[in-house]
């Protein structure tokens, strides 16, 4: 697809509106890992999303250059942008929780240690799964 000096090789030529169709798969995905609280995943997934996303600017700005951008590729966009604004609530909603439950980790841990009692260094903190 690419020549050198990141020419674009018209033999090959970009099926953009493909890219952001993949893009937009991508980013369905990562909404659905966040639903179904899949953070470990969703982490590792997040690093090729964020490079499709890179590889579609450069590839648009490329296209842009020789035709117009249509009312279908601005839905797909907003379609991509719409699935960030969900995941990035889920992942703010468990960021919360993770927040809250390590100020009540930090709580007990001082407790124990004013009152000397629990003091088993050794017993691991549990944290409970958002419900």
């Amino acid at each position: 697809m690419w020549m050198k000096d990141n020419q674009v090789d018209n033999k090959n030529p970009i099926d953009l509106q493909e890219i952001y169709r993949n893009v937009l798969v991508l980013s369905e995905n990562l909404v659905a890992l966040a639903k179904s609280a899949q953070w470990e995943t969703l982490v590792s997934r997040e690093t090729e999303y964020v490079l499709a996303v890179e590889n579609l600017t450069v590839l648009t700005h490329e296209y842009e250059q020789q035709e117009p951008i249509t009312d279908e590729f601005i839905q797909f966009l907003q379609q991509i942008i719409e699935n960030e604004r969900i995941t990035k609530e889920y992942l703010q909603k468990h960021l919360n929780f993770l927040s809250k439950e390590m100020k009540q980790l930090e709580q007990k841990r001082v407790l124990n240690n004013s009152y000397g009692q629990f003091n088993d260094s050794e017993t691991p903190y549990i944290i409970k799964p958002m419900e």
